[in-house]
């Protein structure tokens, strides 16, 4: 039989785990709510012995109306439902119904366990790498945030149908020499358009179909504080919505074809276009992918681009191995795809900041 008190005191342990998760605020508290499962005494996963029965007695009802309906056109057990007055189609029918429930059942109850526990491990490892590398969401309406990318780039003017903001979360990197201040946003656009289709009829006879196609697609950026350049656009898609009134070619065909260069100026682009930020610009497609930059006269970076992976995180260990993933939790839970994003950010403000000598991060604050 199964061990009952063992479900029960598991499932008791994941429901306060749960919930002192939505008041963690430090990776401590996450630490805290781990510990309770290294002091655990007991095996951490659910008993299915009662589910496999419920889904043992399901399948044999199924079985069973089976059995009925191939049998029913005979006298014997024809005359047997006849004489209690029930029609045996309709009874199978109910049986089988009631043994499909409980198979079903069974399957999404196991299921619901089994996902609890690795849910849990994911929550705690996506906190840890939050409070780690000190990221924090925006406390405003979406609506508002969306407004104010407007008000700044060009590049979030996207979906001619709909649009939305997804997520928003803001942090500062540590560079070498300075402090960037960044938001990542990630934002849901929804395109509309109509196609036109010409199909024949058994006839022979053609005519044209038109139907509405709505392309839904999402888009990531980091807006960064960056005050050492400001009328740059650098694209790679064919985004025009961010682009500036004066055009540039460099002198390197692969920077031509990768990027549309376009400035507020052509004096602009050529102080901006140096031989060492063509050559940092070309490394940034190893980082992301479809990168565009808009450098703002905000003194802010616009880095959009479709990799949907920067906050991507790796832990080795859940709490099924308590005790491991309590080392990885406690070690921070690190973000590496965000991290190189960053330091290829921070090595551009290198490129073109001509004072960073002179206290980068008062230039940053009085921004």
């Amino acid at each position: 039989m199964p061990n009952t008190s063992q479900n029960a005191r598991l499932n008791r342990l994941l429901v306060d785990s749960e919930a002192s998760l939505a008041t963690a605020e430090s990776n401590a508290d996450l630490l805290k709510t781990i510990q309770a499962f290294v002091s655990y005494n007991g095996p951490l996963k659910f008993n299915y012995t009662r589910a496999w029965w419920f889904f043992g007695t399901g399948l044999l009802l199924i079985a069973g109306t089976v059995a009925l309906c191939w049998f029913a056109n005979t006298y014997t057990v024809a005359v047997f439902f006849y004489q209690l007055e029930i029609d045996p189609v309709m009874f199978g029918m109910a049986i089988g119904f009631l043994g499909l429930v409980i198979v079903v059942g069974s399957l999404i109850r196991m299921k619901s366990q089994s996902n609890r526990l690795p849910s849990l491990s994911n929550k705690i490892a996506r906190l840890s790498s939050y409070f780690h590398n000190g990221l924090t969401g925006l406390e405003e309406d979406k609506r508002v945030t969306l407004n104010k990318l407007d008000a700044q780039f060009g590049d979030y003017k996207r979906g001619n149908y709909s649009r939305e903001v997804v997520t928003s979360i803001r942090g500062v990197f540590t560079g070498t020499l300075r402090k960037l201040p960044y938001t990542y946003h990630q934002l849901h656009y929804v395109n509309r358009r109509t196609v036109h289709t010409t199909v024949t009829d058994k006839d022979g006879k053609t005519k044209t179909v038109t139907r509405v196609v709505y392309d839904h697609y999402d888009r990531y950026s980091l807006v960064i504080d960056f005050p050492w350049v400001a009328g740059i656009s650098v694209r790679s898609d064919d985004h025009k919505q961010n682009d500036y009134p004066s055009p540039m070619d460099t002198a390197s065909p692969d920077f031509n074809k990768a990027f549309c260069l376009t400035g507020s100026s052509e004096i602009i682009c050529a102080k901006f276009i140096k031989p060492s930020t063509v050559l940092h610009l070309l490394k940034v497609f190893n980082v992301l992918q479809v990168p565009n930059l808009e450098f703002a006269d905000s003194g802010k970076l616009c880095l959009s681009f479709a990799s949907s992976d920067l906050l991507t995180y790796g832990t080795q260990y859940s709490l099924s191995s308590p005790n491991e993933f309590y080392a990885e939790v406690d070690a921070g839970v690190e973000l590496p795809r965000l991290m190189s994003a960053l330091q290829w950010s921070h090595a551009l403000s290198e490129l073109h900041d001509d004072n960073f000598s002179a206290s980068p991060q008062k230039n940053l604050q009085e921004k």
